[in-house]
């Protein structure tokens, strides 16, 4: 019943769920406030990936803010991204990385699987 609900929530306002894999390193703009007049950057690895298909999923991203490590949880179809930008994808063979928040400096590396063409692309579809 509540999965219903926000599918039709979902169609009604016509929302883009984002093609978010795990391994993927994003730069997301995301607006705040009740005017959405200012924009918060955040880049980050995305961690874990929960219902990828479905209007109600969520991605896990950690990245720094002010020199700590921060995890945020978003939904895939969430209204408030100004931009999502694909910076880099990597090499991964699993579908959570948790143990990357034990790893630090040569051991959190992975190798980068994206080419030119893909860099920078923004993953929002634009709206017609």
């Amino acid at each position: 019943m509540y999965f219903e609900r926000v599918k039709a929530l979902h169609d009604k306002h016509e929302y883009s769920i984002l093609p978010v894999k795990a391994g993927m390193y994003l730069e997301i703009h995301e607006k705040l406030g009740e005017e959405n007049n200012r924009v918060w950057r955040f880049k980050g690895l995305v961690i874990k990936v929960k219902n990828p298909q479905h209007p109600d999923g969520t991605f896990t991203i950690r990245g720094m803010v002010a020199g700590v490590e921060v995890e945020k949880i978003y939904p895939l179809s969430f209204n408030k991204f100004e931009k999502v930008t694909l910076l880099d994808d990597y090499k991964i063979r699993r579908a959570k990385l948790y143990y990357i928040r034990e790893k630090v400096g040569k051991d959190a590396r992975f190798k980068s699987k994206i080419t030119a063409e893909k860099r920078d692309s923004s993953l929002i579809a634009t709206k017609k």
